[in-house]
């Protein structure tokens, strides 16, 4: 298979003012990393939804009534550590979570800035946010990993065409129990991991499938990898659940959480097309911070 060649040093500038109507750049492959979080982010929803449903029928099967929390601690510590079975833990959860992501689009809005005939607005900063998350409690560390896309937003540009932008993430998660009692939970976390980011340039009209093998010049997609760090507060309640069989002070059963946080990417290799180097690309890496509520279910 003929290798891909290496752009031109045309420059990053030169992709967005590339001819609308004649030659262009080759269609860009999707990021396998995108296809497999895709993949995975499936996954992690199902399973979610699968355990989740586990665990309350673990829950309704214990000899206690299914409760709402109760704001009276009876005297129960506010903060026990979390049991352990070896190296296996008791307490822990899975939940899937939506939310909104702030993105700082910045040195990508500036160069689109400098051809605003050809891109008449920036790309939206804000993302539809949506992931899954898991951890396990070791007496009063948390433990764990989380995931989540962006959801692509896009703005019209000229000659019938649009720009989009999208992403993900993937992390593993360390925390620390501040509170735990009545089965509410509140654990600042540390994040560490990767991120990918996608811009694609692409037509808005149909094409005809012969069309767009003859003349693949229709779209031009750029991408950026990177390591993740991320910082973060998680408030976790189990909304309607009992209390947990053979753990004194947890409960068991349906949760509603909030986490906030914020992420801050370092670049591994700048922007890519095709696999290879963009040359006069700006710099970029996944920073901003986040808000989201989960759904799921756990036992602490």
């Amino acid at each position: 298979m003929a290798r891909h060649a290496r752009l031109k040093p045309e420059d990053f500038k030169a992709i967005f003012r590339a001819e609308w109507c004649g030659p262009g750049l080759a269609r860009a492959l999707p990021s396998d990393m995108d296809c497999l979080f895709n993949r995975t982010l499936g996954r992690t929803l199902g399973l979610s939804a699968f355990l989740t449903g586990l665990l309350f029928a673990g829950a309704a099967g214990a000899e206690e009534p299914v409760t709402t929390p109760s704001l009276d601690t009876q005297g129960k510590p506010l903060n026990p550590p979390a049991p352990t079975t070896g190296i296996t833990p008791k307490l822990g959860g899975l939940s899937a979570f939506g939310g909104v992501m702030i993105v700082d689009m910045g040195p990508v809005n500036d160069r689109l800035q400098e051809y605003r005939a050809l891109y008449p607005a920036d790309l939206p900063v804000i993302f539809p946010l949506l992931g899954g998350q898991g951890f396990g409690l070791f007496s009063r560390f948390l433990i764990g990993g989380s995931g989540a896309g962006l959801l692509s937003r896009s703005v019209d540009a000229a000659n019938d065409r649009k720009i989009t932008a999208s992403g993900a993430w993937g992390t593993f998660d360390f925390g620390y129990q501040l509170l735990r009692v009545n089965g509410f939970l509140i654990a600042p976390v540390l994040s560490l991991g990767g991120y990918g980011m996608n811009v694609t340039v692409a037509s808005k009209g149909e094409v005809a499938f012969d069309d767009a093998l003859q003349n693949p010049t229709r779209s031009v997609s750029l991408t950026n990898n990177g390591f993740l760090t991320g910082i973060s507060l998680v408030a976790k309640t189990v909304l309607i659940g009992k209390p947990t069989a053979g753990t004194p002070n947890a409960r068991t059963g349906w949760s509603l959480g909030i986490r906030l946080g914020g992420l801050y990417g370092f670049p591994l290799r700048g922007w890519r097309s095709n696999g290879e180097a963009v040359t006069g690309d700006p710099p970029f890496g996944l920073r901003g911070g986040y808000v989201a509520l989960s759904l799921g279910g756990g036992s602490w």
